[in-house]
């Protein structure tokens, strides 16, 4: 069993977009597995739950086993995360934001290699609402330095709230009732809180990066990339409060110090003075990054081009293969 999970929330115009990436991967590679899918929606009031039913009813037959969790009450993300993974059947799985779009690349190579790793860190390349891909090299640096902070300093980068293995896959196993506690303090922080606790937990932990995009992350107004978002606002909160969390079982005086600089480094990207808010690049985070980013340079830009220049046409041809396959379902709806 593969489980596919979707959390979404009032995501109606776009949460097509993702369940038929779901059915694109399990048509053209699922081979003889069978696939589990949890959708949760957190009390959306734009119709996104019909639109979810419909889907899956229709689409019933790719899967041997659906759930969905519809709540009558906003809680956030952390809480929708915490019930899919509970309900997960299957020792492999991914979760899809209900506004992304899982790559045409073949996920389940990615995922086969959870046989000899615990998590395996993954690539994605940003789209605009219109399905256009994001170019620039320089906006993965975040991402294919996943390779490099895997390899150096993995923990520390995590505790500090570093952006990475935002999209990673990994070990059932690794799911532990204070992993789920840990989480379940958030709204919005899940991804962070899972690793940060994860870790935390296993100080052996095998990881891996694969240079190839497993999700299209879409850029929009709601996004959490958008600075002027109010979920990146509490957000930013929320790893201020990770800081404060990990500073209270740090050992080491120097870096509970750096924990209370990088805590503060998250209130100052809250502000909605842009000049305030460069400030955030004296942040340690930032300091790591410069720190990889020139001892080695010559790595990240070659991994840069290597996940943008041979992708980044097929991913666009990819959404726009999507979107004409949603456009057949909702004639067929209509």
């Amino acid at each position: 069993m593969f489980t596919f999970i979707v959390t979404c929330y009032n995501q109606a115009d776009v949460i097509l977009y993702a369940l038929e990436s779901i059915r694109y991967q399990i048509e053209s590679f699922g081979g003889d597995q069978k696939f589990q899918l949890i959708v949760t929606d957190d009390a959306s009031t734009d119709g996104s739950q019909e639109v979810i039913r419909q889907w899956m009813s229709r689409n019933r037959g790719l899967f041997a086993k659906t759930g969905k969790i519809f709540r009558e009450k906003n809680l956030g993300i952390c809480q929708n995360y915490v019930d899919a993974l509970k309900h997960t059947a299957g020792k492999r799985f991914v979760v899809l934001n209900g506004d992304d779009l899982l790559a045409p690349d073949n996920l389940f190579e990615i995922t086969d290699r959870l046989k000899d790793h615990d998590i395996v860190c993954t690539a994605f390349i940003k789209f605009t609402g219109a399905g256009e891909m994001i170019r620039s090299h320089n906006t993965y640096l975040e991402v294919v330095l996943q390779e490099i902070i895997g390899r150096k300093c993995l923990h520390r980068a995590i505790k500090l709230g570093c952006p990475i293995m935002g999209t990673a896959v990994y070990r059932k196993s690794l799911l532990t009732e204070e992993v789920y506690d840990l989480i379940l303090r958030y709204r919005t922080a899940n991804d962070r809180a899972c690793f940060q606790k994860i870790l935390e937990e296993r100080a052996d932990i095998r990881v891996c990066y694969v240079n190839r995009p497993m999700v299209l992350y879409r850029i929009s107004e709601h996004s959490i990339s958008n600075f002027h978002s109010p979920t990146r606002l509490l957000h930013n909160r929320e790893i201020a409060k990770l800081c404060r969390a990990a500073k209270a079982s740090e050992p080491s005086a120097w870096h509970r110090m750096m924990l209370s600089w990088q805590e503060k480094s998250a209130y100052v990207r809250m502000s909605s003075n842009y000049f305030v808010r460069l400030l955030r690049f004296l942040s340690p985070y930032y300091f790591i990054m410069l720190w990889l980013y020139v001892r080695n340079y010559g790595e990240i830009k070659k991994m840069e081009r290597q996940l943008i220049d041979p992708n980044w046409v097929n991913c666009r041809d990819h959404y726009k293969k999507i979107r004409t396959n949603v456009k057949k379902y909702l004639n067929w709806q209509d």
